[in-house]
């Protein structure tokens, strides 16, 4: 369903690793950003898992996607990018979705 790099997943088990809770997860969903209707993506860490949410062990690392956020990352490709653009995970999806507002809010 989603893809991940292995450089996203190098840089997921550092960033796990510098936490306390080793039942963590990355959580990574898909949600409105604006009033226009755009959406963008977000990824977070938790240790609470909803009920009906698909949970991918990548690795050693668990990902989890709600239902409602799953049909528009799949096929989604998570990578780790480090250049002049910036630092952090970009999420690169086949479903158009986009990661800003393009109304300018």
């Amino acid at each position: 369903m989603i893809n991940v790099s292995d450089r996203a997943v190098a840089e997921m088990k550092h960033f796990l690793s510098e936490g306390d809770d080793p039942e963590a997860a990355i959580h990574v969903f898909v949600a409105g950003a604006c009033g226009c209707g755009s959406t963008h993506y977000g990824m977070a860490v938790g240790n609470e898992i909803p009920e009906a949410a698909h949970i991918f062990d990548i690795e050693g690392v668990r990902l989890v996607v709600d239902t409602e956020s799953a049909p528009h990352l799949d096929g989604a490709e998570i990578d780790f990018r480090d250049d002049l653009m910036g630092r952090g995970f970009v999420i690169k999806n086949p479903n158009k979705a986009s990661t800003g507002c393009g109304c300018g809010g």
